[in-house]
């Protein structure tokens, strides 16, 4: 009768045991789940695509590629940014996650949104910070199909501060100056004094931007619209370069 008791009080604990044990891993799993965010078309949007962040003048860029993999700690997914990302505040950025409208938050450890990007057409998004201005962000093959041609570029144009005021008049020439990818200027008589004291000699494509080289510094311009280039970084005093 002992012997049965015994067995008896043995199975009840070990039966104890495994609910207990089946109870810890329904709430790690439950845990898990809880962790890992749902993943909408949104989301799968971003991934399996090569993105940049870039600051309004375009010096400051950052290639970032997400994943819909769970960020560690819960909350939100991993990103990578690349090693050669030079905005300074992407770099306390751990994961990213999605808000109510499908806002894109970039956060740090804390969850404490870095960057909040709202989708401002297809393809582009838009944050700013106080105090820094906007940031954009958009696949890099949409900007490498933004990215002007030398053949585009050649022939007459004039340098303006504003539209009915020309500063000077030049000619973008095919002529290669010896630097790859490098072309002379041909600059009119005639030049406002600061454009000659400038003393532009020749000019280039870097990316999206047109820059210039004077005979001490260069200038550099970014396109904002066919005809129209505009002297970064941009001021509301701005220098125009127009074709004609």
């Amino acid at each position: 009768m002992a012997t049965r008791l015994i067995m008896a009080t043995r199975l009840i604990i070990a039966s104890r045991l495994m609910m207990g044990v089946a109870a810890l891993v329904l709430t790690a799993a439950s845990a898990r789940a809880q962790a890992t965010p749902p993943v909408s078309d949104f989301a799968k949007d971003l991934v399996g695509t090569a993105w940049e962040i870039s600051n309004s003048d375009r010096d400051k860029r950052c290639p970032v590629t997400f994943s819909v993999d769970p960020a560690p700690g819960g909350g939100g997914f991993k990103l990578e940014l690349d090693p050669a990302c030079t905005i300074v505040p992407l770099k306390q950025v751990v994961a990213w996650m999605l808000g109510p409208k499908d806002e894109l938050r970039l956060v740090d450890s804390n969850k404490t949104p870095v960057f909040e990007f709202a989708e401002v057409e297809s393809g582009i998004l838009e944050a700013e910070r106080k105090g820094e201005g906007l940031y954009f962000m958009q696949t890099q093959a949409a900007l490498k199909a933004e990215i002007r041609n030398p053949d585009q570029l050649f022939g007459e144009w004039q340098i303006l501060r504003e539209l009915d005021k020309p500063l000077c008049r030049l000619t973008l020439s095919d002529a290669a100056s010896g630097a790859e990818n490098t072309y002379k200027i041909v600059v009119k008589p005639g030049c406002d004094a600061r454009i000659a004291a400038f003393g532009p000699t020749t000019w280039r494509l870097d990316r999206e931007q047109l820059v210039l080289t004077g005979r001490a510094s260069t200038w550099r311009f970014t396109e904002s619209d066919p005809t129209t280039w505009e002297r970064t970084p941009l001021s509301t005093d701005p220098l125009l370069l127009m074709k004609q």
